[in-house]
Formats: structure tokens, C-alpha cells, sequence
């Protein structure tokens, strides 16, 4: 599964979106400035929420 995230510019933005993945469980593959791939998490809500509280917004999850 991978997220697009908008609002990320820097290294500081990937390691805040991996530590906010991890703190709700998610199995983190690969975090890049722009996007997160993780694998399968059912609850996609939580996932958008802890992406909004770290100061992001997704934009898509495929």
C-alpha cells in the first residue's frame, strides 16, 4: 500500500511521517519526501489521522 503525502520537503518530514506510522502500529516499508509505503493496514483512517497529527496530509492511498 502506498500513501501519497503532501506538505513533506525534507529528510526531518520522512523521519516524522515513519515515527507517526509506527507509533499506530503500521509496518513501515520505505518513507520518501512525497510518499509512504507500508504494508497492508485496514484501518485507513487511522492511517490519514497520524499523517494529519505529524503535520501532513495524504492525498492518496493505492
Amino acid at each position: 500500500m502506498v500513501l501519497k503525502i503532501e506538505g513533506m520537503g525534507c529528510m526531518h518530514c520522512v523521519a516524522k511521517v515513519t515515527a507517526a506510522l509506527k507509533e499506530i502500529g503500521a509496518d513501515v516499508k520505505n518513507v520518501e519526501i512525497g510518499s509512504a509505503e507500508i504494508a497492508d493496514f485496514a484501518d485507513t483512517e487511522a492511517l490519514k489521522n497520524a499523517i494529519q497529527k505529524a503535520g501532513f496530509s495524504v492525498k492518496e492511498i493505492a
